[in-house]
């Protein structure tokens, strides 16, 4: 029974020693078979060019990813820059188109005075718009007439002053004058809220 079993261990280890030294013979034959080829075929400058171009997609994958990285960036701030232009422009064309831009103030706003308003426009002004020119001194808004309060204590008192601020010879005349509401409050632009752009 014992010889049995030591015949079996034999026989396994013979098996064992023979299946390891036939792995060990054919991956040594499978190297000096690369070897070969690689000898015969400069498999070794085909493997630089590999590498040197594995090196290269890398790099040229970064500076891609870099790129739109910036692009998404720049294109945020181009339609940031270009919806800031457009709102920038519509306000521009509503002033443009508004009646009166502002309202200009002459005299102390203090008792016995009382605001008067005249409406005041400049010919020379109106002349150079109609034929698409700017004025050299004054703004566009002065080719339509615009509100003027000129405090003061009566309207002769009134005229004389808009005469002085605004005289004839440079163009100004007087469309509409009339006394207002005691209670009229002319706010100054410098402390004025202004709107949020829409």
């Amino acid at each position: 029974m014992t010889a049995g079993i030591m015949a079996i261990l034999e026989f396994g280890f013979f098996v064992f020693l023979a299946t390891a030294g036939l792995s060990v013979l054919v991956s040594l034959g499978a190297h000096v078979h690369g070897l070969v080829v690689e000898h015969l075929a400069d498999v070794s400058g085909l493997r630089q060019q590999l590498a040197r171009y594995a090196r290269l997609a890398n790099g040229l994958s970064e500076r891609v990813d870099a790129r739109k990285d910036g692009a998404g960036n720049a294109a945020t701030v181009l339609f940031s820059a270009q919806r800031q232009e457009a709102q920038l422009k519509k306000k521009v064309r509503e002033l443009e188109t508004a009646p009166h831009r502002f309202i200009r103030s002459l005299g102390p706003e203090l008792l016995p005075n009382r605001p008067f308003e005249f409406m005041v426009m400049n010919s020379s002004v109106s002349h150079q718009v109609k034929r698409g020119d700017r004025h050299a001194f004054y703004d566009n808004s002065w080719a339509r007439p615009v509100p003027v309060h000129i405090w003061a204590t009566s309207l002769e008192e009134a005229r004389a002053e808009y005469e002085r601020a605004y005289p004839r010879m440079l163009g100004f005349k007087v469309t509409h004058a009339q006394a207002l509401s005691a209670d009229v409050a002319v706010t100054d632009p410098a402390t004025m809220a202004l709107d949020p752009a829409p």
